[in-house]
């Protein structure tokens, strides 16, 4: 039966080639391996945050210069009451004014009112010491030194011309302290008023009387018998070294 052996032998040729070719095949495959494919992630790029620069501009700071208050002591006046219609202290009102006794107050008097506070001192820089404890001079610091303010007094009023019970002066200091021993108040007619030993600072006021009384730290006598002043006339205030300061003409 010779058509069975060839059925045969096509079926083990068939299964020659399979095998041989699967064979084939692998070895292909591990002489060439597929390329590995390996995803990159492209960056994406971010357009560049814009930076916003602010400036800060520092206004200029505005000094303020205070004109001292002044105020005439009335019937039924108190530093309580006073010192509540201007809303200040009352240590700040007696400080401005050289007082002592919150009750010593009399009718016409002139109170400077340091509305908005007493003027802060400035202090000066000492002077360095080293370890031996020896002064050292401190090193300039490229701005300039101000000198202590001179005094600037000033006449602010001649009060009631010609009635020697109420007639006065009142002299206000605007600038530094000022002693005034030394100083004169002279009228047109050659008299003079000598001022006694008295400290007047910044803001500070001191009326000068006509008449007679006993001297304050606000207020002053000239000890006349009568009324020195009259209207026109010139006041005039005098330096210790003899040179007109200020002058103020009678309304």
């Amino acid at each position: 039966m010779n058509w069975r052996r060839l059925i045969l032998y096509l079926a083990l040729n068939a299964i020659v080639s399979a095998a041989v070719t699967l064979t084939v095949l692998a070895v292909w495959d591990a002489a060439h391996p597929e390329p590995v494919v390996v995803a990159t992630a492209t960056p994406i790029l971010q357009p560049p945050l814009e930076t916003t620069r602010v400036a800060f501009q520092t206004e200029p700071q505005v000094q303020l210069t205070a004109t001292p208050t002044l105020y005439e002591v009335k019937g039924g006046d108190t530093l309580g009451s006073i010192a509540l219609e201007f809303d200040v202290a009352v240590d700040d009102i007696m400080a401005a004014n050289g007082l002592t006794d919150p009750n010593a107050l009399s009718v016409g008097q002139v109170l400077v009112i340091p509305v908005g506070g007493l003027p802060e001192a400035t202090a000066t820089p000492a002077a360095l010491s080293n370890p031996e404890g020896t002064s050292v001079t401190p090193p300039p610091t490229g701005t300039s030194v101000t000198q202590a303010g001179v005094p600037q007094l000033a006449i602010r009023a001649v009060v009631d011309p010609g009635n020697l019970a109420t007639e006065r002066v009142m002299a206000v200091n605007l600038g530094g302290p000022v002693e005034l021993a030394g100083w004169t108040l002279r009228d047109g007619q050659g008299n003079m008023y000598a001022f006694p030993v008295l400290s007047l600072f910044q803001g500070g006021a001191v009326n000068v009387h006509t008449g007679i009384g006993r001297d304050t730290v606000t207020d002053l006598y000239w000890g006349q018998g009568g009324p020195m002043w009259q209207a026109g006339e010139t006041a005039t205030l005098v330096d210790p070294l003899g040179q007109t300061h200020t002058t103020f003409v009678i309304p």
